[in-house]
Formats: structure tokens, sequence, C-alpha cells
């Protein structure tokens, strides 16, 4: 991380306490509460927190996940494609509200990128994919070169 009072991005472990955390965003704060350690469990996501001493400050969830591509409405991602068209999704991505403000969240969505990168070389992805909570959200992903999906509120930036 660029960040040198936030430890570097690791993976959940079942010891990390969650309870805390509250991004001020509903629906991050009740996945992260209720699902966060459960996916982890059962394969569905994995799961990077960062601390700031003992506090968990930020974190994010990837999953494999593919698109139709009947939903894709022509272009790039549509190109010489198979009916599902593999990509990762940017499940969750949440900044405590205590450290927001300070880069932490663009930190993070540039360590998934990275992540997703180096995956999509390994087992083929085209895409990272998103769902913005809310319009701040959507803002913040398009700013860093995210993409309208087909007419939905679903963003995408290309991985190749």
């Amino acid at each position: 991380m660029e960040m040198s009072c936030f430890s570097a991005p690791r993976k959940l472990l079942e010891s990390d306490d969650v309870r805390d955390f509250i991004s001020g965003v509903d629906v991050v704060d009740a996945w992260v509460h209720c699902r966060a350690h459960r996916s982890m469990r059962q394969g569905t996501a994995i799961v990077y927190v960062v601390y700031s001493g003992r506090i968990i400050a930020g974190l994010y969830a990837l999953s494999a996940h593919s698109v139709l591509r009947t939903d894709v409405e022509g272009g790039w991602l549509k190109r010489n494609t198979p009916e599902h068209i593999p990509a990762i999704l940017l499940g969750m991505l949440g900044v405590d509200v205590h450290f927001q403000g300070q880069g932490l969240g663009a930190s993070l969505l540039r360590d998934a990128i990275l992540r997703s990168v180096e995956v999509s070389g390994q087992i083929g992805a085209r895409a990272l994919l998103v769902d913005p909570a809310n319009s701040e959200a959507s803002a913040f992903y398009r700013h860093f070169g995210f993409k309208e999906l087909g007419g939905t509120t679903r963003l995408f930036l290309p991985l190749c």
C-alpha cells in the first residue's frame, strides 16, 4: 500500500474481528458482518483486509464471475467471446469511517486491479466487474476508468 500507516492487504483470517468495521454503506457493512467469513470458508470470495494498528481500516472481496454475452451491448468486451464471458467480480470494497478521505479506497482498488490482472493472465478473465452501491461509488469507479456495462449500473474495467 502507498500509505505507511496501513498494513499491506492480506487475506481475511477466521481470527479477524469484523464486528466493529463500519464503512457507512449499509450493504457493505451488512455483507462484512454477516458474510465475509462465511464467503471465505465456502470459497465463494476472497476477502483482503488492511489494518491500521489493530483495526480493520479497509477491505475488498474478489470472486470468479461471468457475464452472459447477450447482456453485453457489443464492443470490446463482447467481441470473440464465449456465451459466458469470464470475469472477476469486485464484490465489496469498503473503508472504515475513521479512515475515509486518506486515499485508502484508491489504494485498495489499485491492489484489487493488480491482483485481477495477475489472475486473468493465469485463468483467463476479460474484465473486472463492480456493482456500485450508490452514485458516489459509481463516480469513484468511473474516475479510475470503469465503464458502464450494457445500459446497467454495473461497471467494468478491461483486464487484457
